[in-house]
């Protein structure tokens, strides 16, 4: 373990590594371009907007079969299918997480699959961090959304502690922990400002070994707190730091805000608290293949080891 009392030193040109994930069981990046994207999800082919899609659209034909399209702030129903779709029944499985779609007023419908590629990460991270006859290893999860992470690392083992904002939004990801057969995994559900939770947190003495988190570049709390990214991620991540385990534990940080750099990013996580203890860190840029074989920017990750 490194015992030194400064921060690690960071590279000067971090090393941009896309990293492309496809499982069209449920999920398949068809196209991109101007400003949208062309999706294959639970079988329906979604059209929807895409601020790092800034080349020009690639050459689908399936462009002109889009059964699904959030355009001008609302979704449009094009196809005969669509139009009769029993949202009930809108779902998937990957990686024996099973997640239900629906189309939200925000444009999203409850899928993240760049997010899939840390999976595995996180197997390694419980066969590390786990020991017989002791309690499951802790994992908080912020910004938490549907839980399809959640969920992941429920299913490898962790006890995990799910905190999001939006009401409706924690229902949506207790529902897919049921459809999953993870209902009785240990999961704690909470509705929450992340922020807040935090603060708590470290009031009462908690000890997480590992941290999750996803922050969007503006929000709302669950009494109309205002986050913004630029503002409130670097004091979080200092109290987040607080939380976790001195000894061993892991951290990943991810992100969809087009105007966090990734130099800045490291600049920022190198001042936070706790940076002292890190033994392995990667910061990424994480991308999407499309069916052509371009890849499309979808955002950062930060993964830390101790």
């Amino acid at each position: 373990m490194h015992t030194g009392s400064s921060s690690p030193q960071l590279p000067n040109d971090l090393v941009v590594s896309f990293f492309n994930v496809n499982s069209e069981a449920i999920y398949q990046l068809i196209d991109f371009g101007e400003g949208k994207k062309l999706e294959k999800i639970g079988g329906l082919v979604v059209e929807r907007p895409s601020p790092g899609a800034t080349d020009p659209l690639g050459g689908s034909p399936l462009w002109e079969k889009v059964d699904l399209a959030y355009r001008d702030q609302g979704w449009h129903y094009l196809s005969s299918c669509s139009r009769r779709m029993d949202w009930e029944n809108w779902k998937g499985t990957v990686d024996s997480v099973t997640l239900r779609f629906k189309p939200t007023a925000a444009g999203q419908v409850g899928i993240f699959p760049e997010h899939w590629t840390h999976w595995p990460w996180f197997q390694e991270q419980y066969v590390r961090l786990s020991e017989p006859h002791l309690p499951q290893p802790r994992v908080l999860h912020l910004f938490a959304y549907t839980g399809a992470t959640t969920l992941a690392l429920a299913a490898r083992g962790f006890h995990v502690t799910h905190v999001d904002a939006s009401r409706p939004t924690v229902a949506w990801a207790r529902e897919n922990g049921e459809l999953s057969g993870l209902k009785d995994r240990p999961v704690r559900w909470i509705v929450d400002d992340a922020v807040k939770f935090v603060d708590r947190e470290v009031r009462r003495g908690n000890r997480y070994c590992g941290l999750i988190l996803d922050p969007p570049s503006f929000g709302h709390g669950t009494q109309a707190e205002r986050w913004q990214i630029h503002r409130d991620l670097l004091p979080l991540l200092h109290q987040c730091w607080k939380l976790l385990d001195e000894e061993r534990g892991f951290a990943l940080l991810c992100g969809h805000s087009p105007d966090i750099r990734l130099r800045e990013l490291a600049r920022s996580l190198g001042a936070a608290h706790g940076m002292r203890r890190v033994e392995k860190n990667r910061i990424q840029q994480a991308g999407l293949e499309d069916s052509e074989g371009r890849t499309l920017d979808c955002g950062y990750a930060s993964l830390f080891e101790w």
